[in-house]
């Protein structure tokens, strides 16, 4: 019932493992100007603008041209900015092109960007000869008009409260019945919970407690079958109630953008971040160190920490009434292996503390029925 969160070791190894990533070329046929684009070649740009975000910050800089290059064409922002950051400065061995590396940073430097993108080419336009500062103006101007994001119908957006990031899709992209190609706001609003959330640290109704149980069941459900599009806004109304392998499963998601959902590594590692508190299963906490040591450069200590502390406020378990406890068999530490468990403190009546034999050993269990009329309690029946 519980999804079972990939394990630490597993999900990094598969995550960064680069080497054994497939050849880059974009196959999809581009569409023609003007055009709205083939789902094949959507994805395909994805596919480019993720895996050169990654190798660019792990300083693969030759193996993430052709990744940036393939997304940067399209429009996407900080592909240009890391393409125009490589071609400049000739890093990992690549050929120095200023000509090339001040026209990616000048068009990645249109509104709407990133204040970062927008430091860094004021600093290379200020340390410019004044002579070549009209000729410097002509080349953004040249690569704005070829590779400007509107020209591609592509749309970008800021998003991050504390590490600010920006966003890219295509404006054909059609998911569902958004018509907007927004996956992320249609996972995070969908209606999951239909009856009124209880006041902050108040008793929840049962109704209440049935839907998140419910939706915890469900979620978990969809997350095992990896279809994680779907899944999310289940496991996100478990998640802010302090359920945390919904926290952490939901966590897993945004880190690697699975099922189309896109990457939102301030999310990911906010509700990895509040997953691992105490009483935590092991899996989990070693999930959100290695992943926690694994983010970019410019998810400082300070920021992560300031992500987690907000997660934590608003979403750790006793501040919904929900208490998780560790289970006492857990001898592998297995990714199926479910080693935490949290329920709402006000279906204490319904728990009890009962005697187990796994594997022949006398152990003991906390075992906390759901409430009856939920989907979960009637398919035990």
């Amino acid at each position: 019932m519980v999804p079972a969160v990939v394990g630490a070791a597993l999900v990094i190894a598969a995550w960064l493992t680069f080497s054994q990533e497939p050849d880059p070329a974009v196959r999809a046929a581009a569409p023609e100007p003007g055009h709205p684009p083939s789902d094949e070649f959507v994805a395909a740009i994805y596919a480019a603008a993720e895996r050169g975000g990654r190798l660019y910050d792990a300083g693969r800089y030759a193996d993430a041209v052709p990744h940036l290059t393939a997304a940067a064409e399209r429009g996407f922002k900080v592909p240009q900015a890391s393409l125009g950051d490589i071609l400049l400065n000739g890093r990992g061995g690549v050929p120095r092109d200023t000509e090339a590396g001040i026209g990616w940073l000048g068009v990645a430097a249109e509104p709407e960007t990133l204040s970062r993108i927008e430091t860094y080419f004021g600093r290379v336009m200020t340390q410019l000869p004044l002579d070549y500062r009209p000729t410097a103006n002509q080349i953004v101007d040249r690569y704005a008009a070829l590779y400007g994001n509107h020209r591609h119908r592509v749309a970008c957006r800021l998003y991050g409260e504390v590490v600010e990031d920006l966003r890219c899709l295509f404006v054909d992209e059609q998911d569902d019945a958004t018509g907007a190609g927004d996956i992320e706001e249609m996972v995070v609003t969908a209606p999951v919970i239909t009856v009124p959330e209880p006041e902050f640290g108040q008793m929840p109704s049962g109704q209440f407690i049935s839907q998140v149980y419910d939706a915890h069941s469900r979620g978990a459900d969809l997350y095992k079958e990896k279809q994680y599009k779907e899944a999310l806004p289940l496991l996100l109304a478990a998640a802010k109630r302090g359920f945390k392998w919904a926290q952490a499963s939901a966590a897993d998601i945004y880190l690697h953008g699975r099922g189309g959902v896109p990457v939102d590594l301030e999310a990911g590692i906010g509700w990895l971040g509040v997953a691992a508190e105490p009483r935590t299963a092991h899996s989990i906490v070693e999930f959100y160190e290695q992943s926690r040591a694994l983010l970019p450069a410019r998810y400082t200590p300070e920021a992560v920490d300031a992500i987690i502390e907000a997660y934590r406020a608003q979403y750790a378990n006793d501040q919904h009434r929900v208490a998780c406890r560790s289970d006492a068999f857990d001898p592998s530490f297995s990714i199926r292996i479910k080693s935490v468990r949290c329920h709402f403190i006000d279906t204490v009546t319904q728990c009890r503390f009962a005697e187990i034999t796994p594997a022949g050993d006398l152990t003991w269990e906390w075992q906390c029925p759901p409430l009856r009329g939920s989907r979960s309690h009637d398919l035990l029946q």
